[in-house]
């Protein structure tokens, strides 16, 4: 699915790019918001009721059915934590010169200076009510969390009304997605590590290696095994979270 290009995967700060190339990815929902960009040429984005539009960026919310055809071309895609809005449009060609100067580079720094600036839309900050965010803060943990929503109200006290549609309300997924999300990134940033698939799962949380990767591929599209290739340059930013 990635053809002949070494690809590069940042994470920090609750989000994550991945820059690649890219065939078809068939109809899934990303657990995150996300803005992506073609970097040789546009793509096409279908909707879940069979509408097909052409773009050279675009924003797909969280929990949103879609597919994506790059037709092979490159692709930068930005994964927000779930609920953060963006604080400006995508510029297309501004991306695609800093990935490009970044590519041409071969050093890290670029690649640092593009995931905190070059953006020019950094992820706006949840706007919660105190106790939504209590919720946000405890999925978003890497402690045991439960995992449906009557447990999560019984630890913080809460009516499981206000777990189950209050947080979806105001941060866009169900529980379920948000905590799926924060455990993928964590997974991801030991993946990129040099961990492996079966040390990465059983870290995670997650069963076995087989439902790590029924996880992902259901979150991102496309399979682990065709991201975490020896091709991948991947890097952990230790930055605050928005």
């Amino acid at each position: 699915m990635f053809l002949h290009m070494q690809s590069h995967l940042m994470l920090g700060g609750g989000r994550a790019l991945y820059v690649g190339r890219f065939q078809r990815l068939p109809m899934h929902r990303f657990a995150a918001n996300a803005v992506l960009v073609g970097l040789d040429d546009g793509f096409e984005l279908l909707d879940v009721n069979g509408g097909l539009e052409y773009h050279e960026a675009a924003f797909v919310r969280g929990w949103q059915w879609h597919a994506l055809d790059f037709h092979g071309g490159r692709a930068a895609v930005l994964f927000l934590e779930p609920g953060a809005a963006l604080s400006g449009r995508v510029d297309a060609s501004r991306l695609r010169a800093a990935v490009g100067s970044a590519l041409a580079s071969g050093r890290r720094e670029p690649w640092h200076e593009l995931f905190h600036n070059a953006l020019n839309l950094g992820p706006s900050p949840l706007v919660l009510s105190a106790r939504v965010a209590r919720i946000a803060a405890l999925l978003s943990g890497a402690e045991d969390v439960p995992s449906d929503a009557a447990g999560v109200a019984r630890r913080l006290r809460v009516s499981t009304s206000l777990v189950e549609h209050r947080f979806s309300e105001q941060v866009g997924v169900p529980i379920g997605a948000f905590r799926a999300w924060h455990r993928m990134l964590g997974a991801t940033a030991l993946a990129v590590r040099g961990q492996s698939l079966t040390q990465v799962a059983h870290a995670a949380g997650f069963c076995d290696s087989a439902h790590f990767s029924r996880q992902f591929h259901r979150m991102f599209g496309l399979p682990p095994s065709k991201v975490f290739t020896h091709g991948l340059v991947g890097n952990v930013v230790h930055i605050a979270s928005r």
